[in-house]
This record gives C-alpha cells, structure tokens and sequence, in this order.
C-alpha cells in the first residue's frame, strides 16, 4: 500500500505531466477509433501478401506494389495475422492505432506550449470533434475513420516526434525521429530533413538540449535499419525494368491521372494556415520567446522550418512533370503542407494558453473554441438535437475564426511584452469584481466547449456489422474466396477485393500504386489497354486528376467482349473469375452473386 501511494506522489510530479497527457489522450483515440470509427486499412492487405496468405505471378502490378513498398506497418501486421488475428480485428485494431496516434500528437503540441495538461487533452478531442484539424493540401488529412493507413499514421507520427521534442520528452522524441522511416519513408526523409535544419538553426543550444535525445535516436535508427534488412532479403521481389521506360508511364501518371501531385494554388487553406503558422512561429521566437518553455522553441523552428519548405513546394508543383527528378514526384512534395495545416489550431489553443490567466487571452480562447464548434465542419451539427439551430453555421468560416484569432493573439503577445517591459507594473495588475467575474465565465464558456464535444465524440457508436464484410461472414465474398485457381479480374475502381477475400487481384482498383512501385507500369499499361480498354498516357476525359478508372467508362466494352475474348484473356493472364457491379451483363456463366455484386467464371 505505501508502494502504490509513493507511486502515486511520484506520478503526480511536474515531470510526469507529459506522461499522463500521453497516456489519457492516447487510451481516449484508441478507444474512440476503435468503437466509434473502425474501418478497413489498406496496410493489411499488403500484410496478407508479406505473410505469404496470398501468393502472385512475378511483375504482377499489384504484387510489385506489395512487395516494393517499405513500411515497419506491413511486417508487424503480417506477424499478427501469422498468429491467427483475423483481417476484420486487425483493421479494427490499427484503426485504434491510428486514433491514438493522432490525439497524442495534438494534445502533446497543445501540451508543448501551455505545459497544461487539462487544456491539452481537452484540446485533442476538441480538433477532432471540430475537425478543425482536416486542412489538407493535395492530399487529406483525416486522423482517424479512414482506410488509409500510411498517411494518417505518418502524419500523425511525425507531429508527435517533434511534438515530444517540443515538449522536452526528448527519448519519446528522439525514437521516433529515429523509426520516421520505417513508418512513412517519404515523411521520414522530410522529418530528417526538418529536424537537422533546427538543430543547425540554434545549434550551440540545441546540441546541450537535444543530448538526451541521441541514444533513443540511435535506438529508432536501429530499428529502421533492421526493418529495412528484412524488407530488401525477405519481402522485395521487383522485375527488371528499362529505367527509361517505367519513367515515362510514372510521368503519363502523374501528368494525367494523380490528384496527390497536382500543383497547389495560392488560395489554398492549407497554403493560408502555412503562412500563419510561419508568421506565429516567427514572431513568437523573436520577439516573445521568454514566454515560452525553454523545449518549445524547437517546435516552433519546426513549424517555421516545415512551412518556408511547404510553401516553396508548393511553388515546384507548378513546374510539369517532366521537368522534375523522378525522386522527388514520388516523394509527394507538397504533403509537407498537411504539417502546419493538422496543427494550426493546437498552435493557437497552445499559445493561448500562455495566456490563459489574462482577459484578453481568456476571451480569444472562447472565440477560438465557440467559432470553431459552431463552424460547418463540426460535429456537433450531426447531433440530431443541434439541427435547429443549424442556421448559425453560415457566420462562422472557420479560415476567418482562425485568422481573427491570430491577429488577436498577436496583439495580446505585444500588449503582453509592454506591459512586461515597464519594471514599475506588478507582474499581475489587480483586478476587480466584474473583471473577475468575466474572466470565470470565459472560462465556463471555454470549457463548456471542450467538454461538449468530448461528449459528443464518446457517444458515438455507430453500427458497423454491415460493414466489415469479408469471406468470413458474407457469402458473396466466400463464394470468390472459393475458387482457387487463377486471378481474380475486378471492374474498374474496386478496391480492397483482395483484403475481402485472400484471392490476388490481376489490377487494383487505385492506379496510385504506380509512384510507389514505377517498374509496375509497363505490365499496368498492357493490362489497361488489353483488358480495359484504356491509356495510361491518355487516360478518359473521366479519369483525370481521380487516379482510378472509372466502371462506366469499359462497361459497355466488357458487356460486347465475347465469350472468346474473355477466353484469350484468361489464357494470356490466368483469370479465371471477374467481380463486376450486379447489374452487370456479361457473355458468361454466373458463378455467384449478392451484397451488389456479380461473380462470372471465364470457362476453359
């Protein structure tokens, strides 16, 4: 009993606050995720291919995808599908995951600034319920209820990296610094990048800083370098390939049918938060810094470092394709925006919270939060008892909250510094009655917001039993698990048929696979123009910009195929079953049908 109750008094020192902001926010996603927004990840499909469950001819397209691409994710799935975890809980699973990942990463920026442990996980759950976090560039920023697993968990990983820096947790920080790459290569590279630049920035402070930080960077680096050896022995398998002839279909892809990489204009939210945050970060590491935490000004060269190159890439993704080095379209420059675009607003609650025990402070935090939860975005207005009042979303854009309370922040900072700068002004000015009264009722307002769409985030358990459906509990997809032989030909834009039923798929419904695994495009190209009917260097009108092929645009060419045809096509690429929509009229028998689908078997 004594030993627990110094456990407690240890717990509850000021060192331990990062600790329990971590460990609250964390259990609080991962149990949001996982009730309220389980959804399938994509990351298990190609963990049923890693573990061997599923097995593809060499060059298939989607096996070169499979088998290219690098995540420590994939590896760690495959075990625990070997182990006997089923796809449905390992997705549900990874979903939690993804929840936690992302409420630590903005509770812990919150946290970075203010060291106030209430504000800060209050915080995270508020910019979720407020989706006040989803200010993507070219590519969307969802932290959680989504299925693809690679950019919500990069990103929310290397928030939470420099976050902990910030926070001064410099082993957590340093670790993941150190394992960024075998995450999310491309964001790990972007995070190295970053992370050397601001040390360079201030190094005389950061190297006595940042000391702590090396060995649990050395740990992380370990495991990437381990993780990537087991990736090129044991799971990389790539055909050969004329480097110049892979280059061209990457470029055809970029050039036509990539939305990911297509230029950023200048009207851009993510571009506008970009350079707000440059702005804060600036002047508060100028001219306010002694305001600060001693470990926060790392966090805020970050985001100033992240939005001068965001912004410079959004600049080079105006230059053609063809103009720029292969490497650097396959990194996805301009993702670098979705930084400062997910923590714009922990930025603002955070340093807002330095000033949480003044009027003014008080007073732009409840414009913040109020204009926030009332934005068209939140979801509050998917309470069905909010619906009356659904008017007032109309009069509060959440670009203008956001930007009317950065102005006030700053002018609070400046009014702040000269009143600090005059020695003859107590450090708190007396207040009177009113005052006072005001200040707790901003207070209640404030809060009353927090917890209002905590509240609202926690009740929700929306049914998912229709969802999840896969060979082992719904007979359509049972039926294509069934047949044994050959591949599986789905219509254009399915995707996931593979995870549904462990059966290989002869093309994925998301061409986007091709930057990750450019030696697949000759064998994509063929595949398109004998099977689909289309161009990977002149995709339909249709197709532009979405990085799938639409099921309409070769409908009508699949319903006039003969049953010869599909015959040849099962000789040249062993399929031997098609998943269409199930009104869908093709030349061949029907092997099994429901849940809007249609299976037919190409005959021998």
């Amino acid at each position: 009993m004594i030993g627990l109750i110094q456990l407690a008094e240890r717990l509850g020192r000021p060192r331990y606050r990062a600790l329990w902001v971590l460990v609250i926010s964390g259990a609080l996603g991962f149990r949001i995720a996982f009730v309220a927004f389980p959804t399938w990840q994509v990351a298990v499909e190609t963990a049923q291919v890693v573990a061997g469950l599923v097995t593809y001819p060499a060059g298939n397209p989607f096996y070169v995808y499979h088998t290219k691409l690098w995540t420590v994710l994939h590896q760690v799935c495959a075990l625990l599908l070997l182990s006997g975890v089923s796809e449905i809980m390992l997705s549900k699973l990874l979903s939690g995951v993804l929840g936690m990942l992302s409420l630590q990463a903005l509770s812990m920026c919150v946290f970075a600034l203010s060291r106030n442990v209430l504000l800060s996980i209050g915080a995270s759950l508020f910019v979720l319920a407020t989706r006040s976090a989803s200010n993507g560039a070219t590519y969307p920023i969802l932290l959680m209820s989504t299925e693809h697993t690679y950019g919500s968990a990069g990103l929310s990983t290397f928030v939470l990296a420099v976050a902990s820096l910030g926070a001064g947790c410099y082993g957590l920080g340093g670790f993941l610094v150190g394992l960024m790459p075998a995450v999310h290569p491309s964001l790990g590279l972007w995070l190295w990048i970053l992370v050397a630049t601001c040390l360079a920035w201030d190094f005389r402070t950061a190297r006595a800083e940042r000391r702590p930080a090396l060995k649990w960077f050395l740990a992380g680096a370990a495991l990437t370098t381990l993780s990537l050896a087991v990736q090129l022995t044991v799971t990389y398998d790539v055909p050969r390939v004329d480097p110049v002839e892979s280059a061209k279909y990457l470029r055809g892809f970029v050039a036509f049918w990539d939305g990911h990489r297509a230029p950023v204009g200048s009207e851009t939210l993510a571009v506008a938060l970009n350079r707000g945050a440059m702005a804060l970060g600036l002047i508060w590491l100028i001219g306010f810094r002694d305001r600060l935490p001693p470990s926060a000004a790392f966090l805020l060269r970050v985001i100033v470092g992240g939005a001068v190159l965001g912004l410079a890439m959004a600049a080079v993704s105006w230059i053609p394709p063809d103009k720029l080095p292969l490497t650097l379209l396959m990194l996805m420059p301009t993702r670098l925006l979705n930084f400062n675009g997910m923590i714009f607003v922990p930025l603002l609650i955070g340093l807002l919270g330095l000033y949480s025990r003044l009027f003014w402070g008080r007073l732009l935090m409840a414009v913040l939060l109020v204009g926030l939860l009332l934005s068209p975005r939140s979801m509050i207005w998917e309470w069905s008892a909010a619906n009356r009042w659904a008017w007032l979303q109309n009069g509060f854009d959440p670009l203008i909250v956001m930007e009317m309370t950065s102005i006030g922040l700053v002018c609070l900072g400046a009014a702040d510094w000269a009143r600090r700068r005059q020695s003859d002004v107590p450090a708190v000015a007396p207040e009177g009655a009113v005052v006072t009264l005001v200040k707790g009722g901003l207070w209640i307002v404030s809060f009353a917001a927090v917890a209002l769409t905590g509240f609202l985030t926690l009740r929700l358990r929306p049914d998912t039993t229709d969802y999840f459906r896969d060979r082992t509990n719904n007979p359509f997809f049972a039926a294509v698990a069934a047949e044994r032989e050959g591949m599986v030909l789905t219509a254009g834009s399915f995707q996931l048929v593979q995870l549904y039923t462990r059966r290989p798929v002869l093309l994925d419904g998301a061409l986007d696979t091709l930057p990750y695994a450019s030696e697949s495009g000759p064998a994509m190209q063929r595949i398109l123009l004998d099977v689909y009917g289309a161009d990977l260097l002149n995709p339909p009108e249709e197709a532009r910009k979405k990085g799938v092929l639409p099921r309409a645009f070769h409908r009508g060419l699949w319903e006039q195929y003969s049953r010869a045809r599909w015959q040849q096509i099962r000789r040249t690429y062993d399929v031997h079953v098609i998943v269409t929509p199930g009104d869908w009229l093709l030349d061949l028998p029907v092997a099994a049908e429901g849940s809007g689908f249609r299976l037919y078997r190409i005959p021998d």
